[in-house]
């Protein structure tokens, strides 16, 4: 080789070299923090999230994945996002600073599947909420991983829980300020009671409270598994993990690499949506294995609780949404 094919492919190289360090050096690393543990689906999620935008933008972006609150306590979290600490999380939405923002868990904002997916995605009404509740905390939403449809675990036996006119002698926890399951519960013929979170376990297991109300049958199994004999599958609301992002992080992407985030994160969400259905009817039936007796509806038995639920409960928790977005609700619902 000659001095000066020798001096033309140092030159070479050296361009290469630079360009790829200018590659490096542009490529924008996202912080993405979740409460869900490793190996778990909600990880799995998150990851594949990740996966997606690394591939589509050929580099340029790195989600990074911090499982198991790794980056903090998910309300610190949630200020964290919020003031840019943080990227971005796959979590739930703290509601403290928004009573708009109860409308991911007011009861029976939808009653099945289809409906929760239609609601929650772009364009559905629960999503658009959720938007403009959170746009001037400088947080935009891109999707939600579904965890699954709720219901009540109970230590004791449950007489007829399709009966909303039955009183019964059981007294069901709610979470400190948890007024919508509160009157929804008491609607229909229940006695509640507020207990933290931390003392929940060991309330049922001396007989406290009775039974629980918040969460799905996954849920149930993961904390309570040993002690619910009864879980009854209300499906009063749909359980989700919101992926958002940093509003001005976001913005400072171009404009592509934006569609393809939201994308991603609507690919996840799409596929959660699909399974979700799949997975409490396993857990039920973890449940039913576990001889925990399982109680669940026809869509007509959960039609008319969503009713007397809209009917009755509505108007007495109208002020935990606001009167303008319980309209929105409503409207979408197709409710007068």
């Amino acid at each position: 080789m000659t001095l000066h094919a020798l001096k033309l492919t140092a030159r070479i190289l050296t361009i290469t070299s630079a360009l790829l360090l200018a590659g490096a050096a542009h490529a924008e690393t996202l912080r993405l923090s979740t409460l869900k543990q490793p190996g778990s689906e909600g990880e799995a999620a998150a990851l594949k999230f990740a996966k997606l935008v690394g591939e589509r933008t050929e580099g340029r972006i790195e989600v990074k994945v911090y499982p198991a609150s790794q980056l903090g306590d998910w309300t610190e979290v949630y200020e964290q996002v919020m003031q840019g600490a943080v990227d971005m999380a796959m979590q739930p939405l703290a509601t403290a600073d928004d009573k708009r923002l109860a409308i991911t868990w007011f009861p029976y904002a939808f009653t099945n599947y289809d409906t929760a997916k239609e609601s929650l995605s772009p364009g559905g009404a629960v999503f658009g909420i959720v938007s403009e509740a959170i746009s001037s905390k400088g947080l935009t939403p891109l999707g939600v991983y579904g965890e699954g449809m709720g219901g009540a675990g109970f230590a004791k036996p449950v007489e007829n829980p399709a009966d909303p006119e039955l009183k019964r002698n059981l007294k069901i926890r709610v979470w400190p300020g948890g007024t919508t399951h509160r009157v929804l519960l008491e609607r229909f013929g229940f006695n509640t009671a507020t207990l933290p979170w931390a003392e929940l376990y060991t309330g049922m297991q001396t007989g406290v409270v009775d039974g629980q109300i918040g969460g799905t049958a996954g849920m149930a199994l993961e904390s309570f598994k040993d002690i619910t004999k009864t879980w009854v599958q209300y499906n009063d609301h749909f359980e989700g993990d919101w992926f958002i992002v940093n509003s001005e992080k976001y913005a400072s992407l171009p404009e592509a690499d934006q569609k393809i985030l939201l994308g991603a994160a609507q690919e996840v969400s799409a596929e959660r949506f699909e399974q979700v259905k799949a997975a409490d009817a396993k857990h039920l039936e973890t449940m039913k294995a576990a001889g925990i007796e399982v109680v669940t509806f026809d869509d007509a038995t959960l039609e008319k609780l969503a009713t007397v639920a809209r009917k009755d409960v509505w108007p007495q928790i109208a002020d935990e949404l606001g009167a303008e977005t319980l309209g929105q609700l409503k409207s979408s619902l197709g409710i007068n």
